[in-house]
C-alpha cells in the first residue's frame, strides 16, 4: 500500500502547487515597475477582479470555458488605460492615483466644463475598471483558444466590444450609458485618420504603436460607434460565438 500512500502525496503537492501558482497570477502579480503597487491600492485591485471574475463566470454558463487560469491583475500605469499582456498572461489596469496630469486631464474633458476630480474619476473608472477590464478579458479568451492571429488589430478589437456591449447591456445597462456619453464626446474631437484612409486601416497601422491615451480613447469611441449601430443587438453568447 506504500505506492497508493505515495501516489496520494504526489497530488496533494501537485495541487497545493497548482493553488499557489494560481493565486500568484490570479491576484498577487507584482508590477515590475513599481512594486507591489497593486497591495497599496487594495479597492482598484479587489474591483477589477471582481469585474473579471464576473464575465467569465457569465460566458462560463454559455459554455464557455479556457484551459488557462485567469489572467492575473497588475495596477500599473498604461497609456492605453487597460491592457492584456500576451506575453506575462495579465490585465494591465491603472489606479486614478498613477494617472500622468495629461491622461487625467483626459477624463476632466470628457466629464465636462468645471468638472470636478469625483466626475472624471468616475468616468475614468467606468472605462478602465468596467468596460476595458471586460473588453481585455475577452482577448485574454481569444488567446486561449488562439484566435488572435486570425484577426487584424481591427477585426479583434471590434470582435471584444461587441462582445463586452453585450455584457453590459445585460450586466448594467448604466455602464453603457456612460461609455455612450464619453463616446459621443468623443466624437466631436478633431479626427486623425488622413484624408482618404478609413478608420480600419488607421486602426490597425497606429493601435498600441504610437497612439496617446486621448487617441486610442478616440478609436475606441469610432468602434464602440459602430458595434451601437448594429442591429440586431447581439447577446452575450452570439457575440461570444461569433469568436470562434
Amino acid at each position: 500500500m506504500n505506492w497508493l500512500r505515495g501516489i496520494a502525496i504526489a497530488t496533494v503537492l501537485v495541487q497545493g502547487c497548482s493553488a499557489a501558482l494560481y493565486g500568484q497570477f490570479s491576484d498577487k502579480m507584482k508590477n515590475p515597475k513599481e512594486p507591489q503597487y497593486a497591495f497599496k491600492n487594495p479597492q482598484t485591485l479587489q474591483t477589477s477582479i471582481d469585474v473579471r471574475d464576473a464575465f467569465i463566470d457569465r460566458i462560463g454558463e454559455d459554455g464557455f470555458y479556457c484551459r488557462l487560469p485567469a489572467p492575473g491583475i497588475v495596477v500599473a500605469d498604461t497609456p492605453l488605460f487597460g491592457e492584456y499582456e500576451k506575453v506575462t498572461d495579465t490585465l494591465v489596469t491603472p489606479d486614478w492615483k498613477q494617472l500622468k496630469p495629461e491622461e487625467s486631464a483626459v477624463f476632466y474633458n470628457l466629464a465636462g466644463a468645471g468638472a470636478t476630480e469625483a466626475q472624471a474619476r468616475e468616468l475614468f473608472d467606468v472605462y478602465a475598471h468596467q468596460w476595458i477590464v471586460v473588453a481585455e478579458t475577452v482577448h485574454w479568451w481569444e488567446n486561449c483558444k488562439n484566435l488572435t492571429l486570425k484577426l487584424t488589430p481591427y477585426q479583434r478589437e471590434l470582435a471584444g466590444v461587441r462582445v463586452a456591449l453585450a455584457y453590459w447591456k445585460e450586466h448594467d445597462p448604466e455602464v453603457v450609458a456612460k461609455l455612450t456619453i464619453i463616446a459621443a464626446a468623443l466624437d466631436k474631437e478633431p479626427s486623425p485618420v488622413p484624408e482618404g484612409q478609413d478608420v480600419p486601416t488607421y486602426f490597425n497601422q497606429h493601435y498600441q504603436k504610437d497612439s496617446t491615451g486621448k487617441d486610442y480613447l478616440w478609436m475606441q469611441a469610432q468602434i464602440l460607434k459602430v458595434a451601437l449601430g448594429e442591429t440586431p443587438e447581439r447577446t452575450v453568447i452570439e457575440t461570444m460565438n461569433q469568436l470562434k
